[in-house]
């Protein structure tokens, strides 16, 4: 039995981290079209920041100070808290704490444009956790203050980082980490996805996996209790988190949490597991496993016959688009995982081979794990789709920075509206459109321009959705081209939300914290994987077999 183990990835991502960060400062650095009011905005809107785009995380710090035998399931709330001051110790002094408190409370009082949709007393979380930092903290308690206070905003723009204990550390035995969300590395050799029961669902996972795990079995819990039980105790008892985002919608929000339960057991001591073959529950000691096992890529995305799924980390971190004709149809099928550099004309090339070359009589655009980056990237190759110009959605900003509500707008219509495609290469072909049905496929592993392009996808007139709600972090964070920077010191990663989003025709109905319109909510099922089947993709088949009449 071959593992791909933590030190292997960590080498791996080590040698990789200065070509990412090299890509991700030139994609900041792109220049955007002037807009009215002298605003510009910025193509390069990467959404989640480059310490986390990519799960650099994976690099683990050396810093092991007090990492302990017991599983922190076993222990007491107060044990737990003890031994997340001993793992990473006492820190930065509390004035300098205190100072990356203040900076970040103050910069989402005045900034964030996204109070809209939740019920959250800013100022009473100051109160609370302000005092508790100045009689002093350790840095994992401190660490886990910030990344609780930015949890109540729930949106995946509005993050800070301690790079050592939330990014550079791994979730493994002995450290007091709660992990969150599960795209792209899971630690527990398998993939997973959540269920509408609060169980995580496995759809990938090692061959000979120790604990047992195969595809269409499901992770309950832990210890004999639901996962969905667990992580809301543990949430509430404010662990530090390893993130890598957290959705933005209702829905996403709990998905985050819910597909992440094999991320986390390196907190308990068995895991409870439903066997998809003999519909048996078994009970395995987490003792199984050999350390942390990083298996495959985790996309929610199951193999289309025909298609190849992107590698994301070819090409200079810019292999985020593939496509194909759906073995035995005449349907395309395109994926996007991510808005590189590159990806506009990647992607506006796909539509213009499967639609003006190839001829296919229907087409799949699967957008259910997209991590952002160039906001306008999708343009071009939704436009070739459209047969007339689409107006989409306006964004605001706040009014003012004494109150939470009212807003002005920053960026007008005119900014997003889906036009004609201009060309691909050389052809310049001018108003091409494409009148066969479109499936869009979407789910919460949509993020930042992942759920812009989902969004304004949903605009074209021959679409229907499938899936789940994407992350809906509609919304642009900290960035230059906003003319804002937020620096918590060279330890420290963050961004907030500054702009809110709404569709064209409804102002003040702003999007962030709402759900996404999805036509035919569908998601991946024990039986389907089990069998190797997508189910999100089946249904789109259906779908657009119907309406070519097959």
């Amino acid at each position: 039995m071959k593992y791909i183990t933590s030190q292997l990835v960590k080498d791996h991502v080590r040698r990789c981290t200065t070509a990412l960060l090299t890509l991700l400062s030139t994609i900041a650095a792109a220049q955007a079209p002037a807009q009215t009011n002298t605003q510009q905005i910025s193509e390069a809107e990467y959404g989640l920041n480059a310490a986390v785009l990519m799960r650099k995380s994976v690099a683990n710090a050396p810093l092991h100070q007090a990492r302990v035998s017991r599983a922190f399931g076993s222990m007491t709330p107060a044990e737990r808290k003890a031994a997340i001051d001993a793992y990473w110790g006492r820190g930065p002094s509390t004035e300098v704490k205190l100072s990356i408190f203040d900076k970040f409370w103050n910069y989402v009082d005045t900034k964030f444009a996204a109070f809209q949709g939740i019920d959250v007393d800013w100022p009473a979380l100051r109160a609370r956790y302000r005092p508790e930092i100045a009689a002093g903290v350790s840095r994992g308690r401190f660490a886990a203050i910030m990344n609780h206070l930015s949890l109540a905003l729930r949106d995946s723009h509005t993050i800070p980082l301690d790079l050592l204990v939330n990014v550079f550390t791994v979730p493994e035995p002995g450290v007091p980490l709660l992990g969150v969300s599960a795209w792209e590395f899971d630690t527990s050799g398998a993939c997973l996805t959540a269920q509408d029961d609060g169980s995580a669902l496995v759809y990938s996972a090692l061959p000979n996996h120790p604990l047992g795990l195969q595809p269409g079995d499901r992770i309950l819990g832990y210890e004999g209790r639901p996962w969905r039980e667990l992580y809301q105790e543990l949430l509430k008892e404010e662990m530090p988190l390893w993130p890598l985002w957290w959705g933005t919608s209702p829905t996403s929000f709990e998905h985050t949490f819910v597909m992440s339960a094999g991320l986390n057991w390196h907190l308990f001591d068995t895991m409870d597991i439903a066997k998809f073959g003999s519909g048996q529950v078994v009970h395995v000691p987490t003792s199984l496993m050999p350390g942390v096992i990083f298996w495959g890529f985790c996309s929610e995305q199951m193999d289309i016959p025909g298609v190849p799924k992107p590698t994301y980390f070819g090409n200079n971190f810019n292999d985020f688009v593939r496509s194909g004709i759906v073995q035995g149809t005449n349907i395309g099928y395109i994926y996007v995982w991510a808005w590189g550099p590159s990806t506009a004309d990647d992607f506006a090339a796909a539509v213009d081979q499967l639609t003006q070359v190839d001829h296919v009589e229907g087409l799949i655009v699967d957008f259910r794990f997209n991590t952002g980056g160039f906001l306008t990237a999708p343009f071009r190759g939704l436009g070739a789709l459209s047969s007339h110009p689409i107006p989409t959605v306006s964004m605001d900003e706040r009014l003012t920075a004494s109150d939470h509500f009212p807003m002005k707008s920053i960026f007008p219509p005119s900014q997003f509206k889906l036009d004609f495609d201009k060309g691909v290469g050389s052809t310049h072909r001018v108003k091409t459109s494409y009148e066969g049905p479109v499936a869009i496929l979407v789910g919460p592993g949509a993020v930042s321009a992942g759920d812009f392009g989902s969004y304004w996808a949903a605009s074209l007139a021959q679409v229907r959705t499938f899936g789940k709600s994407s992350s809906m972090a509609v919304g642009l964070p900290t960035q230059p081209a906003l003319g804002t920077q937020l620096d918590l010191g060279p330890d420290w990663e963050a961004t907030v939300a500054e702009t809110n989003t709404y569709r064209v025709g409804a102002p003040q109905d702003f999007l962030i914290h709402t759900e996404f319109p999805v036509n035919e909510r569908v998601w991946l099922t024990p039986e389907d994987v089990a069998a190797g089947r997508d189910t999100v993709a089946a249904a789109a088949l259906g779908w657009l077999q119907q309406q070519i009449g097959h």
